[in-house]
């Protein structure tokens, strides 16, 4: 293993606090775990992926090559510690009418300058396009998108730069992203393995 960054669900979800369904889930995820990897080919080479059910009742698992789009200073950030504020995590689906393949290329060409441009509190930035799923249901996630806020208050108040700037990222999000209630999660983020240099690719990410 390469690299473990483990993401677990903040109590106060805020504007992403959902309603239980009839079976008690809500679409919140209680963890992101990132795995770096020197191979991804096999569900196998995900180390003690038996401990992840553990942690919760429905388990997605995903190889997905990971880029930062911005990036937090924090290279002496010792293991085992937390990173600062809030980290909100999308997992998204495409628009039916387009291919995976346009999906990414929009997201990554057309949208991460838009994101860049109005998301004016976020601090870090990171698209992981899903490369293959190993779990069932997996297939329906194109990407997972991991926003970083320093603070709270960022998070909160400095989400868009504007309202027009909220009005840009929405009407670009309608032309690629499928019009379903979007999974979103606030999360903490804490370090505990950091093996890897600057730049190395990550794995699977459940």
């Amino acid at each position: 293993m390469l690299a473990l960054t483990v993401n677990t669900l903040i109590d106060d979800q805020g504007v992403y606090t959902f309603e239980p369904d009839a079976r008690g889930d809500v679409p919140n995820a209680d963890a992101l775990v990132i795995v770096g990897l020197e191979r991804a080919h096999d569900i196998d080479d995900v180390p003690h992926r038996e401990l992840l059910q553990r942690i919760g009742r429905r388990v997605e698992v995903w190889r997905v090559d990971s880029y930062d789009r911005k990036s937090l200073a924090d290279p002496d950030r010792p293991d085992g510690t937390a990173s600062p504020g809030v980290k909100m995590v999308s997992f998204v689906q495409r628009a039916p009418d387009i291919s995976h393949e346009q999906f990414v290329r929009h997201w990554t060409e057309q949208h991460t300058p838009l994101a860049l441009r109005h998301h004016v509190g976020m601090c870090r930035y990171r698209q992981n396009v899903v490369r293959r799923a190993f779990t069932p249901g997996g297939h329906e996630i194109d990407g997972i998108a991991e926003l970083h806020f320093r603070t709270r208050e960022d998070f909160e108040t400095r989400f868009y730069d504007s309202d027009a700037g909220l009005q840009v990222i929405r009407d670009d999000v309608k032309r690629f992203i499928a019009r379903v209630p979007m999974r979103s999660t606030a999360l903490m983020e804490e370090l505990v393995l950091r093996s890897a240099p600057a730049g190395a690719p990550e794995g699977a990410a459940p």
